[in-house]
């Protein structure tokens, strides 16, 4: 996928997930919100399957609620026990997004009936819990037809719909809860005032005119008055000054309209606080309508004036408080997704760092070899000894094939890269990487090619020797303690049943396979080895995308991988590529330019010179003798110490900093300073950390790749002369 339709894919997802966020904020349907998130996912991801099982909250039992893709009888109806060995119980038992990228390969669950009968071939899913209480509520899931790889960015999809959808399921629950509380405080108001009307607390009687003639005994105990102090018109005394008006005006009323009295009024207890009560009362009738007397009640109604107004207040604000609590869920979505996202570009670039810096590295090694040979070619060429410039050629060409190989591992990184397939033997890439592989390998592992007659096949050949690398390097990490590395080539022929259990075509095939005899992996470093980013390397030792870009490379050339490990014993790694009739593609280069020799020659200083990089070592080691220097070279520090141990002179060590093995060139050059003081340096070096350069000028000059061969001969002289300047101030 290019940057472009990665960016629209994305924007695509994102624009899903903001519609889908609108709808599960206000929609009030929650089986509607569900529906509609099934539909946003399946397209976001682009298979158009996907459902949303719920979990029961004693987990044994679930159900798909919702769903889109599915035939009939699924959604709604299909339900399901959570036990041992279905997908859903594994996805609650590793509490993190499972992903499976084939569902014939599986072996860590079985699917159901209903999976099976609708051709379920790879799925994605997160588990959705309960923010109050992370209960799981249960597992949103895109399923597809066909086998694919999803990737994180699908992934974290997921994850930003699931807490949508558990968001949504909260705002459910605190709406519901909410509307079960206020109908609870209605029905406790309508028992209370039906208890009020039928029980009346305190009794109490007037005459015709309104004036207090009896009031019940308990009246004492709750206004601490004597019952003769309320009498008449006593009881204004503890009535609130404020509602007096008020109840005065409707008393007045009732007495000269013969209509009931009510109203409610804060009256003054013993303790001295005023409270709300409903004051009643009943005008008696005689035959002819006229008033004999008043009966009435006085009653405590202050609990109910409070939940009447909490009510009131609750309903002026409740809208208000959703509003707010809905805005706090937003935010807390906003800032968990930047938080994801800000971790995710921090993963990111810590393993661009360890990728890119380790490729520069050697990126510039290549460039010093492929300057350093064409411009010996071009001297060559002036000097008229052109018989000799064949082997520079092939020095500059390879050099070329393998910093091409190298750009491609960056591409690689980012999934963008185009693939230039081409037809080629396989035979010859492994025999050109055999002595490549041997070097890296060391002296504890034996290298071993079995190559049988294959034909050829068609793929990106940069790639091809990029995964042979990759796997070889692996192999070796396993044999901590040495081994056998074996690179095969073999003729197989895929029939129908073959082809249905490896997930390939039937027909012929061409099988690369790299095996080795170290540790092995264990089955649960095995179901993740392809996944992006996964390693069991110590940090910083590896990025964990050697084998995911093996697995896409090999899915984009029509083939397949297979691993086949056990622990102890070791691991086999197969790529399977479908044979090819033609004939292999052969392209060679060549680039020519004029350039004049240095002038200045040596007089036979002795010179050690290492680098890992045999082309530029090689071409180092020609240009100094035909300096007139005597230059003798290694390949890493273990080496250089053994020629520095022979040696009875070595005016100057030329090394790179960033040498294979334990020692690197800085210890290097401290080490064998240290036994001759006099001993002067030169780095050449394609090192990245500045404090290393640092330190390299602090032993002596540095000379940074890639660089021509002038300019090595000038430095070269300049360290020389820096020696014989000093002889000279010590005379």
């Amino acid at each position: 996928m290019t940057s472009s339709a990665t960016e629209r894919h994305l924007l695509c997802q994102r624009r899903i997930l903001a519609e889908f966020g609108e709808q599960a904020v206000i929609g009030a349907d929650l089986d509607a919100i569900l529906q509609a998130a099934c539909k946003g996912a399946g397209e976001g991801l682009g298979t158009h399957l996907a459902k949303f099982i719920q979990i029961d909250s004693e987990k044994r039992q679930m159900w798909v609620r919702s769903g889109v893709g599915w035939t009939s009888g699924v959604v709604g109806q299909e339900t399901l026990d959570l036990e041992p060995g279905t997908p859903e119980w594994y996805s609650l038992s590793v509490e993190h997004p499972v992903i499976s990228q084939s569902t014939a390969l599986e072996n860590r669950f079985t699917l159901h009936p209903f999976q099976l009968d609708n051709r379920v071939a790879a799925f994605v899913n997160v588990t959705v819990y309960a923010p109050h209480d992370q209960r799981p509520i249960g597992i949103f899931e895109v399923d597809s037809r066909t086998p694919r790889a999803f990737t994180e960015s699908d992934v974290d999809f997921l994850r930003s719909y699931a807490s949508l959808i558990a968001a949504c399921f909260e705002r459910f629950r605190i709406t519901d809860a909410l509307r079960e509380a206020e109908a609870k405080l209605r029905e406790s108001e309508r028992r209370l005032r039906r208890a009020v009307e039928l029980n009346p607390q305190i009794p109490w009687t007037a005459d015709a005119n309104g004036a207090v003639t009896s009031i019940d005994a308990r009246w004492a105990e709750f206004s601490g008055l004597e019952r003769e102090q309320t009498m008449g018109q006593g009881w204004r005394e503890f009535t609130h000054p404020d509602d007096m008006p008020m109840i005065i005006k409707q008393w007045s009323v009732s007495l000269a309209s013969l209509t009931p009295f009510d109203v409610q009024v804060r009256l003054q207890k013993n303790t001295g606080k005023y409270d709300w009560y409903q004051v009643r009362a009943y005008p008696e009738l005689d035959e002819a309508g006229h008033c004999q007397q008043w009966y009435g009640t006085v009653e405590d109604i202050s609990d109910r004036a409070r939940l009447e107004a909490s009510l009131r207040d609750w309903n002026d604000n409740l809208e208000a408080r959703i509003s707010e609590r809905t805005r706090q869920l937003q935010e807390e979505q906003r800032e968990r997704e930047a938080a994801e996202a800000k971790l995710r570009q921090s993963q990111k670039m810590e393993a661009v760092g360890q990728l890119t810096g380790g490729i520069a590295h050697d990126f510039n090694n290549l460039l010093g070899s492929i300057s350093a040979s064409l411009e010996l070619m071009q001297m060559r060429i002036a000097a008229g000894r052109v018989a000799d410039i064949g082997k520079y050629q092939t020095l500059a060409l390879t050099s070329v094939k393998r910093a091409a190989a190298l750009t491609g591992r960056l591409l690689a990184f980012s999934r963008q890269q185009p693939l230039d397939p081409k037809v080629v033997d396989p035979n010859e890439v492994v025999a050109g990487l055999e002595d490549m592989i041997r070097r890296t390998m060391g002296p504890d592992v034996v290298v071993r090619c079995d190559l049988a007659s294959v034909g050829c096949i068609s793929c990106d050949t940069n790639q091809l020797e990029n995964a042979l690398l990759n796997l070889a390097i692996n192999a070796r990490d396993a044999m901590a303690a040495g081994g056998t590395l074996t690179l095969r080539t073999q003729r197989l022929d895929i029939d129908e049943r073959t082809g249905k259990d490896k997930e390939m075509q039937p027909g012929p095939y061409v099988l690369i396979s790299v095996t080795d005899d170290g540790c092995g992996m264990s089955e649960d470093v095995l179901r993740r080895a392809f996944d992006p980013f996964f390693t069991t390397k110590k940090p910083g030792q590896g990025t964990g995308l050697g084998l995911s870009m093996i697995y896409g490379f090999t899915q984009q050339s029509g083939g397949q991988i297979r691993i086949h490990s056990t622990l102890n014993v070791g691991t086999t790694i197969s790529m399977y590529f479908p044979l090819d009739t033609r004939n292999a593609d052969n392209t060679l280069e060549a680039v020519a330019n004029a350039a004049s020799l240095p002038s200045d020659r040596g007089n036979g200083e002795v010179i050690l010179v290492v680098d890992d990089e045999t082309g530029l070592r090689e071409i180092a080691v020609e240009l100094l003798t035909d300096q007139g220097y005597a230059p003798y070279e290694a390949i890493d520090s273990a080496s250089a110490m053994k020629q520095f141990e022979k040696l009875d002179r070595v005016d100057l060590l030329i090394t790179d900093i960033g040498l294979p093995g334990a020692i690197n060139g800085l210890a290097l050059a401290k080490t064998l300073k240290a036994q001759r003081p006099q001993l002067k340096v030169l780095f050449i070096t394609g090192y990245a950390n500045a404090e290393g350069i640092t330190e390299g000028l602090s032993l002596g000059k540095v000379l940074s790749k890639p660089f021509s061969v002038t300019e090595l001969s000038d430095y070269v002289r300049s360290a020389l002369a820096s020696e014989a300047a000093e002889s000279e101030n010590r005379r």
